[in-house]
């Protein structure tokens, strides 16, 4: 099935638990065995960001990683520190509060559209865009804004919120509305994106 990888967490000595974004069943959290072995097959096809084809078994407690095929591995990110940061704390956001086993085609199509915006962009602007993905997420989620002011967030595309023409100060401010928005719904506080973030 395809699917996004979200996270890698080590689990014993050689496994590690995977956070998949499935097309077909929305988060999965399973067993990749022996994937810290240097002899693992599907270390290498698991990177954080892409996207795979992988084959889960089910078990007894936990379903498991059998076999992983890369798809997509957005290899422009991994180039650019700004655009590993700003993917890296999407899919953080999207690890954190999507809960499992629940599909939504749409959060999948939305999670490859902004990878594949960062992939493809010249220039970024992180404060926008992590604003903007905050907003299109917690809507997917059920969460939408009701000021009209906010709206544009929603309607826009990336490349279009990419250019929003703000000074820093009210990119902060509007990144800072965007984590008490969803906060307000989550009842849980925003994982920082800035060691200054006092959101």
């Amino acid at each position: 099935m395809l699917a996004i990888v979200l996270a890698r967490k080590n689990f014993r000595e050689a496994d590690q638990m995977v956070s998949l974004f499935t097309r077909e069943r929305g988060k999965l959290e399973v067993l990749a065995k022996g994937i810290k072995k240097i002899i693992s097959k599907n270390s290498a096809n698991l990177k954080v960001l892409s996207l795979v084809d992988a084959e889960i078994a089910q078990g007894k407690e936990i379903d498991y990683l059998t076999k992983v095929r890369p798809v997509t591995v957005f290899k422009n990110i991994y180039l650019d520190f700004e655009k590993i940061f700003i993917a890296g704390y999407a899919v953080k956001l999207a690890d954190a509060n999507i809960l499992t086993q629940e599909r939504d085609e749409r959060i999948f199509n939305f999670l490859i559209s902004f990878l594949e915006f960062l992939n493809f962009a010249d220039k970024i602007n992180s404060l926008n865009l992590a604003a903007g993905f905050i907003f299109k997420l917690w809507h997917c989620l059920g969460f939408s804004v009701t000021e009209e002011k906010l709206a544009v967030w929603l309607q826009s595309d990336w490349q279009a919120i990419n250019n929003f023409n703000l000074d820093k100060n009210e990119q902060l401010k509007m990144y800072q509305l965007a984590c008490r928005h969803t906060q307000a719904h989550s009842e849980r506080k925003m994982i920082p994106f800035f060691a200054f973030d006092n959101v």
